[in-house]
């Protein structure tokens, strides 16, 4: 007699169902694993929900892992009415992520993306803080418990704060993040809301030199001696102190919002800064600080050209170092990572900038003291690593050479360890970030040698 047949194992209509979308699921470079029976069943069974009308999609701890993502989203593209889509606990890694975020905008009712408990690093942030930005609906990205750090986060507030939808919220909370404290990472557009409003505060020369030549012919500026700082303590805070809030917004300025933002040192001559936005503003190596002299009176519109200046398009009575006249204090009413801070969020401010068409300008001074400022080399190396459009001006074309974070100065010593500590972290560690600060002001040197030696004038 014949041996018996070996007994065919039976496959459920749901799993058969998942199998028929998508079959086994890999990357185009194999190398995702293939999904799981358990996850098969779980995304057939929220596939038929969703085709009979349940708009929810909840798969918690289903262990979808990156190719069950891909498997549901291969089945999701030919459905309709997704609103929610919630993956908490699945082992998802920034591949899965970035599937995510490329396929939500084909989902324009979606409102909710869950992803959270899973291995979502940077990388997977960033990407799905662009898919919130261009999508027309969602409403809640909630990334708890994932691996995201300073990077991810910061692109998830700028994607906020560039979102015009109102009601967006986005929760990194009990994540690695750095930069800000735990209630602002229950919802990050509180921070956004933050660099939205500075973001869109500027200042011009037809508000900067008649206030220099006011405070000169009262005594308020020594031209040889005031600094910026000197500037914010004797002007600034004294004229903005019954509205409390920035110069800009104290006098009621109706500027448009500004296209070019100013690292500058508070410790360099205030004469300085304003002969650099000048030359900017007006393209001469020489030009007046008389707001009647030349080129002012010839193109008066170049009195209009709006910049972002920190000393007085941020409150500087929430941020000011009253005792020493610039950065930020251990003792000031709002600290570093505060959703309501201004000052710690200015990279994030100038990638507003940058996404409106604008640009980076350093302001070298006389005695290159925005090389001297540990802020503003931090700044600088922040603008290049995110390949913000930057140039630079000197008030005297100088080279910078040596170690510049050995002696950089800070508001405080604690400051400055802080500093010190975040330049050591990122990439090259201190001598990329020498190098890079020092390559790029000297790039700017032999251009503005240049400039100079062929008679062109900026």
């Amino acid at each position: 007699s014949s041996s018996p047949q070996p007994r065919r194992r039976r496959i459920s209509d749901a799993t058969r169902l998942a199998m028929d979308l998508t079959g086994q699921v890999t990357t185009a470079q194999g190398s995702d694993p293939p999904c799981s029976a358990k996850a098969q069943a779980s995304i057939a069974s929220a596939l038929a929900e969703l085709k009979g009308g349940n708009g929810n999609v909840y798969l918690n701890n289903c262990s979808l892992g990156d190719s069950g993502v891909a498997m549901l989203l291969k089945g999701l593209a030919g459905c309709s009415g997704l609103q929610t889509l919630n993956l908490g606990s699945n082992g998802i890694t920034d591949r899965g992520a970035c599937r995510i975020a490329a396929a939500a905008g084909a989902h324009a009712g979606l409102e909710v993306i869950g992803l959270s408990q899973n291995l979502i690093g940077d990388e997977g942030a960033i990407e799905l803080a662009a898919a919130v930005e261009k999508h027309p609906r969602l409403k809640m990205l909630s990334l708890e418990g994932n691996s995201i750090g300073d990077l991810g986060s910061a692109a998830l507030v700028s994607s906020l704060a560039t979102c015009r939808r109102s009601g967006i919220m986005a929760s990194v909370a009990m994540n690695p993040v750095q930069r800000f404290d735990r209630p602002v990472l229950d919802n990050l557009a509180t921070a956004a809301q933050t660099v939205r409003a500075v973001a869109g505060v500027g200042v011009t020369l037809g508000q900067l030199l008649p206030l220099f030549k006011d405070g000169c012919e009262k005594g308020l500026i020594d031209p040889w001696k005031s600094t910026t700082g000197d500037v914010v303590r004797s002007i600034v805070l004294p004229m903005t102190a019954k509205q409390g809030t920035s110069y800009v917004e104290a006098g009621r300025y109706k500027n448009v919002a500004p296209t070019t933002h100013v690292i500058h040192a508070w410790t360099g001559l205030f004469q300085d800064l304003l002969k650099g936005i000048a030359m900017h503003a007006s393209g001469e190596a020489e030009p007046s600080l008389d707001p009647k002299g030349d080129p002012w009176q010839w193109v008066p519109d170049l009195l209009e050209k709006s910049y972002f200046i920190d000393a007085f398009c941020c409150n500087q009575h929430i941020s000011t170092n009253r005792l020493l006249s610039y950065g930020l204090s251990e003792t000031s009413l709002l600290a570093a990572g505060d959703a309501r801070c201004q000052i710690d969020k200015l990279d994030l401010v100038a990638e507003q900038v940058k996404r409106r068409g604008g640009r980076v300008l350093v302001a070298v001074d006389s005695k290159q003291q925005v090389l001297g400022r540990f802020a503003c080399l931090r700044e600088i190396r922040q603008a290049i690593l995110d390949k913000m459009p930057m140039e630079a001006n000197f008030i005297s074309i100088q080279e910078a050479s040596g170690r510049l974070t050995d002696r950089a100065e800070a508001c405080s010593e604690k400051a400055r360890c802080g500093l010190m500590e975040l330049a050591q972290n990122g990439p090259g560690g201190l001598d990329g970030f020498n190098r890079d600060v020092i390559d790029f002001i000297n790039s700017q040197v032999a251009i503005k040698w240049k400039e100079k030696v062929e008679g062109k004038r900026r």
